[in-house]
């Protein structure tokens, strides 16, 4: 797998910018005709926007993300970093992906008891988080929109660095908003559960951030022993938290029972669950506490359309004006999957 060279996606931009209609020459074997030069650059951008790289065998699409021969875009000095970013997904860890045909918008869930569902609001706000019960839940796709002009001095000017900006800066947004998406449904699910912190002032932190993550892993475990999730007393579970409890809950879970028994702790315990941290600055996540969460059942996500770029020719800029959308929906059918955990 391989970063798509942006540098060829944007000579292929301005190819079929300054040359409407004529064939674009990709290598000497190769020579594109309009239609294809729309159908690789909209699989490139989609490829650059995953962040996934793109898979061997897509041999034209691949050349993208390799060397080029490209002749000299700009005057500018720049450096253009060949650095992969990496993103906040660590969400998708508890959520059961749904896939949808063309046309479903929509999927359902059976038996739910308490619930919660993300609706979209207008542009500039943020999503807003539903309670929701009854036999069946209806999770619906919502879609959102970034627009991006990509400027006739940008491509007369052969201002790549700009394109480039442009390109990452919709890249990191539309990372972003999945994970205040889901990040946002767990906490507020976690807030239904919330778990003290465990012991008296008398114990160590040591020992009571112990305790407090075997007492969620037993209180969403004892929850849910009988709803058909599996063995819920030995089935893995993932927190999340603050990188700034990184220290707490990453010593919480690699003490072992000998060694807590050799220092003479009064609670002579470890960590008896496997549990799987997380750790992220998303500001869903509360301070000072940690959400636990029984990953996949009823916690679900669908990605109908991950993103679409649409291109109109503003007459009156010379702009390009491409907008991106992301169609997806989230829900979490049983609050009972997760728990809020103090950890102060």
């Amino acid at each position: 797998m391989k970063e798509i060279n942006l540098e060829r996606v944007f000579d292929l931009v301005t190819h079929m910018r300054e040359h409407d209609k004529e064939d674009y020459q990709f290598d000497k074997n190769v020579k594109l005709n309009y239609h294809q030069q729309g159908i690789v650059l909209k699989k490139s951008i989609q490829a650059f926007m995953q962040g996934v790289g793109v898979k061997e065998g897509s041999k034209i699409i691949q050349a993208f993300s390799g060397s080029s021969d490209l002749p000299q875009l700009t005057k500018d000095v720049f450096t253009v970093s060949g650095n992969l970013p990496v993103f906040d997904t660590y969400w998708q860890s508890a959520y059961k992906g749904i896939k949808l045909r063309k046309g479903q918008l929509s999927w359902e869930i059976a038996d739910v008891a308490s619930g919660l569902i993300f609706s979209l609001i207008p542009e500039g706000g943020k999503a807003k988080f539903y309670g929701v019960t009854g036999n069946t839940v209806t999770a619906k796709i919502e879609k959102y929109g970034a627009g991006i002009g990509v400027t006739w001095e940008m491509i007369e000017g052969r201002k790549l660095y700009q394109f480039v900006d442009l390109m990452e800066t919709t890249r990191a947004k539309l990372n972003e908003l999945w994970a205040d998406i889901h990040y946002g449904l767990l906490a507020t699910a976690a807030a239904n559960n919330q778990v003290s912190y465990q012991l008296t002032s008398s114990e160590t932190i040591l020992e009571r951030d112990i305790a407090t993550l075997n007492k969620g892993y037993e209180t969403i475990g004892e929850a849910c022993k009988d709803k058909g999730y599996g063995d819920t007393a030995n089935s893995p579970m993932v927190v999340y938290a603050s990188p700034s409890l990184k220290g707490r809950i990453t010593n919480a879970l690699k003490t072992s029972f000998p060694n807590m028994v050799q220092s003479g702790k009064k609670y002579s315990t470890a960590v008896n669950y496997n549990i799987q941290p997380y750790f992220s600055w998303n500001s869903a996540i509360p301070a000072n506490k940690a959400i636990m969460v029984l990953p996949g059942n009823k916690v679900q996500n669908a990605a109908y359309l991950q993103e679409l770029g649409l291109t109109e020719r503003d007459i009156e800029t010379l702009s390009d004006l491409r907008t991106y959308w992301s169609a997806f929906g989230a829900v979490i059918a049983d609050t009972d999957q997760t728990a809020e955990l103090a950890l102060s």
